[in-house]
This record gives C-alpha cells, sequence and structure tokens, in this order.
C-alpha cells in the first residue's frame, strides 16, 4: 500500500499546438469510468477539443486549468517547455525515441525538471507490438488527404481525374462518409478511367504496420490491382498491359529496400534490423524510377540506410528516370526515410511541391501558384488522425484505458504495469536504460550536421542564407558587426545563429571562425585579409567574392601546406563571368578552334523606374568596393596592342555599350584584363582581352568629377576622425575645394574652380553642362547644406557612408533591380572559318519578395561553391579563383537551375574578329 497512493489525481492538458488538434487521450466515458474507480480528473478548458467542457463535468471530470494537483498529466501532442510542470509524470507522444532534433530541447527540459516521460509510442506487450496508437487512422486521413491533392495536383499538370471529387479527411463526418466518397470516386475510375499519360498509375506502401493497413484499407476501396516490386516494372516498361481503368497498389518490406553492403551475404530481415549498418539501400534502383505515389508509413531512425536521399532523387529527375507524383508521408520523419521531407505540413497548410533539382521548396506561403511548380508533391501532416477526432480517440481512449488507474495510483516505475515501464523514456532526471541510446543517437546525427560561416548580414546574404538553409545538414551562422542584421536574416529559419563580428579582435573571430567548416566573407575585399589569416589558424576553407589581394596571394604556399581551400572571385564580377568564359573557352578548344578576342562586360543596374536620381545609379551593397575601383589602373589589350588607362582618368575612357538597344548604357575598363588571359588559357592566341563595367550613360561623368575634386581619397584627415569637431558638408566642400572659412566665394563657385582648369592651363574635361551637373548632384545629396557629417577617418569612406544613407534600394516600396553579364568571343576555327559567338546572362530582382538581382548573383555562387568545399567537391588547395572544370561546372549547372541562365547566339563572320 504504501507504493500506492490512496489518492489519485489525472490532469487532462488542453492541446494547444495548432487549432486542428481536437483530439483527446480520453472520452467523457473513460473519464466517468475512472472517476468511478475514485481517480479525480482535472481537464483543462477547452473550446476546441471534439468532447466539450460540458459534456467531461457531466461525468465527474473537473474543469480547471492548474492541472498542478494532478501527479499524471496526460496530452496527446508535445508539451511547450514552460508549460511542463518539474516532478511531475508526463504521458504524451514526444517524439524524442528517434533522437528528433526539434524536440531535444524539450527533452533536455524534461531532464531538468526531473518529469518521468512516459511516451505512448513505445507502450508495447511482451512481442513489442505497440498497443497504444491512433495508426490506422493516420493511415486512412493521410491516403485520403493524399487522393484530395493529388487531384489538384494532376489539374495543375494538365490532367483532370476523379480524385478532384474528394474533400480532405476533416470535411466528412465520419470515416464511414469518407469511406463512401471514396468508393463513389472509384466507380468513376472504373467506369471512365485515368488519362492515358498517368497510366500506370502506381502507389507504393512502406511497411505492413498498422499505418499501412489503414492506408491499404482506403486505397481498395479503389478499382485496384496489388502487385509486386517486380510486375510494378513490368507495367511501367510495357504499358500496353497497364489499365487505365485500375490503380496499381505495391506494399514494400525492407527486403524489397535494401541489400547487404557484402555481396556474398543474403538478406536477413533480423540481421538487418540488428546491424543496419551493414545494409544500403536499393529503393533508388528498385523502387523509385517505377512509382507514382509513396504512401510512407514505415519506421526509421538514423542507425537505418534512407529509402531515398535529396541527392538520389535529384539524380532519378536530372536522368529523366522519375515518374514521382506525390508523396504523403504518414509516418512525418523529417529528413527521415525521405530526406527531401524537409519539414512537416499541417491541415492548414497541407502541402508543398519539392523540387529535386534546386531543392526548393514551394508552397502558398511563398507562392501562390505553387502548385504549377515543377516537383513532387509533398503531403506530410503531423496530426492526420486529428480529422477523424471523434473516432479516434474513442480507439485511442479505449486502448489506453486499462492501465490508467495502476498509473496514477502508482509511484514507482518498478511497480508500474511492464507495458508501461517499457514506455518510462525518462526519470528522476535521466534517461532510463532502454533508452539511453538517445544519447549517442544525438551524437551521431549532431556529427552529420556541418556548419558555414557566413560573415557580413548585407542584402548579398539573403541569397547565400536561402539556398544553405535548404541543406538539411548544414548549420549557419550569420555575423555581421550589427548583429540585428543577422538576427533578421535568421528569422524563420532552423538551424540558423546570429553572432556578433569584430574583424579587428583576433581572439573573437578566431572563436568564431573556429565554429565553422567553411567560412564565406561577403564584408568588404580589405578585410578579407584578417579573415584569411584567421582561417589559417584555424585550418578553415574559404570562400569570397572579392578578388585576390596581393597579400591573400602571398598566403598561397601556406593554404595549400594546410591542404585548405581559399576559393575567391565567387560573386558576380568576379565570379561567374569567369565560369561561363571557361566553359565556353574550354568548349571551343575541345573542338579544335581558338579564341582570339574576348570583351565582357557586366554591371548591376537599378531598374529604370528605380533610377530617379542624378547617378542613374544604387547600391545593392557596400558602396566602398564600387568606389575603389574607380580608383584602380586599368589596363587591357586591343588589336594586339596594351592600352594603359590610370585610376585618376578611369572614367574619361567611358565609352558606349550597345548591347540591348533599348537601354542606354556607357561603360569603362574594369582593372587589369591582361592576367585572365593566362587564367583563361588564351594568351597565344587572344589579341583582345577586355573586361569592362556597365553603368546607365551619365554615371561616368558625375563620377569623373567626383573624383576629381577628391572625394576618393582613402588616406587618413585629421578633421575626419571620430574625434575631431563636428563638420558640416557645407565645410567639409569648402577644404577640398581649398577655400579657407574667411574666403568669401561660395562653395558652389569654389567647386566650379576646382572642376575648371585656369585660362591657358590644360583642360580637365568638364564643360559648363557637366559641371551643372555635377552640382546638382551635390545638391541632392545635401553637400552644400548645413548637415553634420558623419566623420569616417578618410573622405573616401565618409563619402560612402553619405552615399549608403541616400544610395540604398527602397525594398518597401518595391524598388529592384537587374544585372547585366555580356561576354563576346571571337573564334577561328581549324579550317579558317571564323565565328562570333556571345553569351548573355540577365538576371532581374523580385520586387514582391524583396530579393535583388545583385542579391542572388553575388549570394548563390558563392553559397553553391562552400556547398562544394564543404561536400569534398572541390580537391584544387590553395588561393585560387574558380578557373577549373570540377569547380565551374556543377557551379553553373546549379545556378541553371536556381534560374540564372545564360542565353547563347553565334554567327559566322568573314575576317577574325580582333
Amino acid at each position: 500500500r504504501e507504493k500506492m497512493s490512496t489518492t489519485a489525481v489525472l490532469g487532462i492538458r488542453r492541446e494547444d499546438k495548432n487549432r486542428w488538434e481536437r483530439r483527446a487521450p480520453l472520452t467523457p466515458t473513460h473519464v466517468q469510468q475512472l472517476v468511478a474507480m475514485g481517480v479525480k480528473v482535472i481537464i483543462q478548458p477547452s473550446s476546441l477539443r471534439t468532447f466539450s467542457d460540458v459534456q467531461y463535468r457531466r461525468v465527474g471530470g473537473t474543469i480547471q486549468e492548474d492541472l498542478s494537483e494532478a501527479s499524471v498529466i496526460l496530452a496527446v501532442k508535445e508539451v511547450p517547455c514552460e508549460l511542463l510542470i518539474p516532478n511531475k509524470t508526463y504521458i504524451f507522444f514526444s517524439h524524442t525515441i528517434k533522437a528528433q532534433a526539434n524536440n531535444m530541447k524539450m527533452l533536455d527540459d524534461i531532464l531538468a525538471k526531473k518529469i518521468r516521460l512516459i511516451d505512448y509510442e513505445t507502450i508495447t506487450d511482451d512481442d513489442g507490438k505497440r498497443l497504444v496508437r491512433f495508426g490506422k487512422f493516420a493511415g486512412y486521413a493521410g491516403t485520403i488527404d493524399l487522393f484530395h491533392a493529388l487531384g489538384n495536383r494532376l489539374l495543375a499538370l494538365g490532367h483532370s481525374t476523379p480524385f478532384l471529387h474528394i474533400g480532405y479527411s476533416y470535411c466528412y463526418s465520419s470515416v464511414e462518409a469518407a469511406k463512401a466518397a471514396i468508393s463513389a470516386m472509384g466507380e468513376e475510375i472504373e467506369n471512365y478511367g485515368l488519362p492515358q499519360e498517368l497510366v500506370p498509375l502506381t502507389f507504393v506502401f512502406t511497411s505492413e504496420g498498422h499505418v499501412s493497413r489503414g492506408a491499404q484499407e482506403i486505397f481498395k476501396l479503389l478499382p485496384h490491382k496489388m502487385v509486386t516490386p517486380e510486375e510494378m516494372e513490368a507495367l511501367v516498361k510495357d504499358k500496353d498491359k497497364a489499365s487505365p481503368f485500375l490503380v496499381y497498389g505495391c506494399v514494400i518490406d525492407s527486403k524489397d529496400m535494401v541489400k547487404p553492403k557484402d555481396p556474398a551475404k543474403k538478406f536477413e530481415k533480423t540481421h538487418y534490423y540488428e546491424h543496419p549498418e551493414e545494409y544500403e539501400s536499393t529503393f533508388m534502383e528498385k523502387i523509385a524510377p517505377y512509382v507514382s505515389v509513396i504512401v510512407n508509413c514505415m519506421f526509421w531512425n538514423a542507425r537505418f540506410p534512407r529509402l531515398l536521399t535529396m541527392n538520389e532523387i535529384h539524380q532519378l529527375q536530372d536522368e529523366g528516370r522519375s515518374r514521382l507524383i506525390a508523396v504523403s508521408d504518414i509516418s512525418c520523419d523529417r529528413m527521415g526515410s525521405l530526406e527531401f521531407l524537409l519539414r512537416t505540413t499541417s491541415i492548414d497548410q497541407p502541402l508543398f511541391i519539392y523540387d529535386p533539382i534546386t531543392r526548393e521548396i514551394h508552397d502558398h506561403s511563398s507562392d501562390s501558384d505553387f502548385i504549377y511548380k515543377p516537383g513532387v508533391m509533398v503531403i506530410a501532416i503531423d496530426n492526420f488522425p486529428t480529422e477523424f477526432p471523434k473516432e479516434a480517440t474513442q480507439w485511442f481512449g479505449d486502448h489506453l484505458f486499462p492501465f490508467l488507474e495502476k498509473v496514477a495510483r502508482t509511484k514507482q516505475v518498478s511497480d508500474l504495469p511492464p507495458e508501461i515501464r517499457r514506455a518510462v523514456v525518462a526519470d528522476s532526471g535521466e534517461l532510463t536504460p532502454a533508452y539511453r541510446y538517445i544519447s549517442e543517437l544525438r551524437k551521431i546525427q549532431e556529427s552529420a550536421q556541418r556548419t558555414i560561416l557566413i560573415l557580413g548580414a548585407g542584402f548579398v546574404s539573403l541569397s547565400a542564407v536561402d539556398y544553405l538553409s535548404r541543406n538539411p545538414q548544414i548549420n549557419i551562422i550569420i555575423a555581421d558587426i550589427n548583429v540585428d542584421l543577422a538576427k533578421k536574416l535568421c528569422e524563420g529559419r532552423s538551424r540558423c545563429s546570429a553572432e556578433v563580428l569584430d574583424c579587428q579582435n583576433k581572439e573573437a573571430l578566431d572563436k568564431l571562425v573556429n565554429s565553422a567548416n567553411v567560412v564565406v566573407s561577403l564584408l568588404p575585399a580589405h578585410f578579407n585579409i584578417l579573415v584569411g589569416e584567421s582561417c589559417l589558424r584555424k585550418k578553415r576553407h574559404m570562400v569570397t567574392a572579392s578578388y585576390i589581394s596581393p597579400a591573400l596571394k602571398e598566403m598561397h604556399a601556406d593554404v595549400a601546406a594546410a591542404g585548405l581551400t581559399f576559393l575567391n572571385e565567387m560573386g558576380l564580377d568576379p565570379g561567374v563571368d569567369h565560369l561561363e568564359a571557361l566553359r565556353i573557352i574550354d568548349s571551343v578548344k575541345e573542338k579544335g578552334g581558338k579564341i582570339v578576342s574576348f570583351v565582357s562586360w557586366c554591371g548591376g543596374l537599378p531598374m529604370p523606374e528605380a533610377s530617379q536620381n542624378p547617378f542613374g545609379y544604387k547600391f545593392s551593397w557596400s558602396p566602398r568596393g564600387v568606389l575603389v575601383a574607380a580608383t584602380k589602373d586599368a589596363q587591357y589589350l586591343q588589336e594586339g596592342k596594351l592600352v594603359k588607362i590610370p585610376g585618376q582618368r578611369l572614367f574619361t575612357a567611358r565609352q558606349k555599350v550597345d548591347i540591348f538597344p533599348g537601354f542606354n548604357l556607357e561603360g569603362i575598363p574594369n582593372r587589369d584584363s591582361i592576367p585572365y588571359a593566362d587564367d583563361y588559357g588564351i594568351t597565344d592566341d587572344v589579341k583582345t582581352m577586355f573586361r569592362g563595367t556597365l553603368r546607365y550613360t551619365g554615371f561616368c561623368e558625375i563620377m569623373q568629377a567626383i573624383s576629381e575634386v577628391g572625394l576618393l581619397d582613402e588616406s587618413q584627415q585629421s578633421y575626419l576622425q571620430a574625434d575631431a569637431p563636428d563638420l558640416t558638408w557645407n565645410s567639409f566642400l569648402r577644404k577640398l575645394c581649398r577655400l579657407k572659412d574667411n574666403d568669401p566665394t561660395s562653395t558652389r563657385q569654389g567647386m566650379k574652380l576646382r572642376l575648371r582648369a585656369p585660362d591657358g592651363f590644360p583642360s580637365k574635361d568638364f564643360d559648363d553642362d557637366q559641371i551643372k551637373k555635377t552640382l546638382e548632384c551635390f545638391k541632392w545629396l545635401g553637400m552644400f547644406s548645413d548637415h553634420p557629417v558623419n566623420k569616417k577617418g578618410s573622405t573616401l569612406d565618409t563619402f560612402c557612408e553619405l552615399l549608403s544613407s541616400k544610395m540604398q534600394y527602397d525594398l518597401v516600396h518595391h524598388e529592384t533591380d537587374m544585372v547585366i553579364l555580356h561576354h563576346i568571343f571571337g573564334i577561328e576555327w581549324a579550317d579558317g572559318s571564323h565565328e562570333v559567338k556571345t553569351s548573355t546572362l540577365v538576371v532581374h530582382g523580385d520586387a514582391r519578395k524583396g530579393v535583388l538581382a545583385m542579391t542572388k548573383s553575388v549570394g548563390l555562387p558563392v553559397a553553391i561553391a562552400a556547398e562544394l568545399i564543404l561536400d569534398g567537391h572541390v580537391t584544387k588547395t590553395g588561393v585560387i579563383r574558380p578557373m577549373d572544370p570540377m569547380i565551374y561546372k556543377p557551379i553553373l549547372k546549379t545556378l541553371a537551375n536556381e534560374g540564372l541562365r545564360f542565353t547563347e547566339r553565334s554567327k559566322p563572320v568573314h575576317h577574325a574578329p580582333l
């Protein structure tokens, strides 16, 4: 009697995971029986529960919010951590026994609060058979909902089918009402058939457990034929033998899914469950190419091979061997046996389209037309049985009830019924012996996770984070000097965290770098040497979007000796321009041709409606990079002659660029083009080698004036230091014009004098019209005003701060941009003929989503490159550019999958296009 409590109080908590969760662990009838046994039952009030508070109160239940009196608390779904009451016994579906990552924090809280956790999923008899489950109701709802969603998806693909006439499970008052609708739909298939393009429509059911049997029970209401995997393959290969008046079902077990890694061994089910690591999946080759719909009902954890990985479904799709239309994953194991189940769904938003090629998820929240997107339709509602709440609760409660009086009165685990004792996952702050494997499983799963550190949370980081967050095996850390920007990028993303970045703090930077496998630097270029030194110290790979600086280049031998890859010039320009140039150049060489001229133009431009400022330009990231480029000397090869342009004269070398007649474009040379002839392997043949930057006409003459007056000076100025006296923009300009405080000359006049050469002196190339435009630009920027200057040390950095505040894209009002990259190749073939080939990339920003074209064009390639390095596909070491086929081929392919595709055009010419 000391082991049994004379007074027993049992609580039933209110389900609050979502509005659709209307189930309860017990019906009013079960509560009535417990009360008659002397057990007090407290039920939290709920207006959503399928049985009303009144019904429970009538049978003796106590309706109240506070459950603290109860020693045992029942629920259906997981309990929020903050609502867990210490030292209680909780019984619910915890979803922890597979070390599910999303619920590990809850499990940690359960241990910390010394809660006894009993999991319904592990209440079994002596033979291991589950006793308390919603299984067949999950199978019912998972298949009925699949039929409804399948009808919708097939309609989007151009096929009208009887599946359209089925509603979601919750639309029916009972299982029997739903079954009647399915049977009526089956009669339509039997009488009128399915579209021939869908024949044979094959359904594969994984496992033969209760869930699968419930799913098959619904499926078999249709005119059907059950087939073996071999028969299913034969039907797909010879469609004349398949009937449009039938659907085909195939139930597969472990023997159909895996094989021993050792070819000398045979499959043995017992051995497989004891040693799953000795087996490998055969699903991709034996089953996947022949299935239209997968109904996944199987148990899985990380010890077992997956049915289908993301790489495998990508390969099947890429090779044209997939006919998979839809998946109903009733098991709802995120990133489980079907790795591409990146998230579960809900009754409110029951499905999404998974694109195996891009790994993108399209759903109603991201795109109202998502149902038309390419890919596989996935439905994985993590509480399917709640769509039949009354029947499911009755069934479940009938199986749970026999244990509850004993559980409510028993204090010691050892005195619990054996069925319940086996289900105790945690007790007294520890995992029980049978479940200590969870700790090891967590370690296995965490070791499979890898981390990419992204330095910088500006505009271009968004697409990098979006892309990498699709990979469930990658954790992302975003670090920025403004941690709030990093936190904003992390919002709504699992496996993503934000940190403060201070590149000048060596110890803090090393700690950040050490936490990652690969570091992506999207910082201004001058920080990359600090990041690179830290990566070398901590033996971490690095990817940047910037040119290789001399200081970074000097690290090449040390980086290579450490077996590290520092992949640079991996943005747009430089970056994507290299990838496409090499693809075409290597293709020409393979065909026996040679490149005699190469011209490349690239630029990020505001869309015309967003270009309403004197520059005709806006910045998608730090203005410093754009302005510093304007101070660099440029040189290129033109018809065999070396042309040099000093940095201070760069904008005088502007020229009209007629890529698209509808755009008024101009361009200037971009740094030193000559070394790229060697990088591209065309030095011996090329006579013209030119890389240039595109802008709208008018930009260059203003920038020429800005350079002339000294606004691009990088040297430190005493009056621009943080502790210097306050300064207005008007006073700042007067200093640039060398006007003293007592000089009566106006600032505007002083600026005119600065831009116009004195009589008899060489011209500075500024006519009255150009000077007028420049002064209007300064006025628009507020530089003739008494507004205070935000001092940043140098003239350049101070000016950059002003430009950042005035020339950013207004995403709130849907301003956006575009990117143009245009290559021109002059080709000479072995037979003496000549050809001009162009390759053009045009990317538009997405105003609705607030994603800039430059964001995609820089963020995506650096992210793809980081993933390649992480996966071990880049073996070249040292400080390198993306000049190797192992780098440029997969990145270009992935970019095309993401919608960044080049358009090629060719025309023969009569002479060598030098």
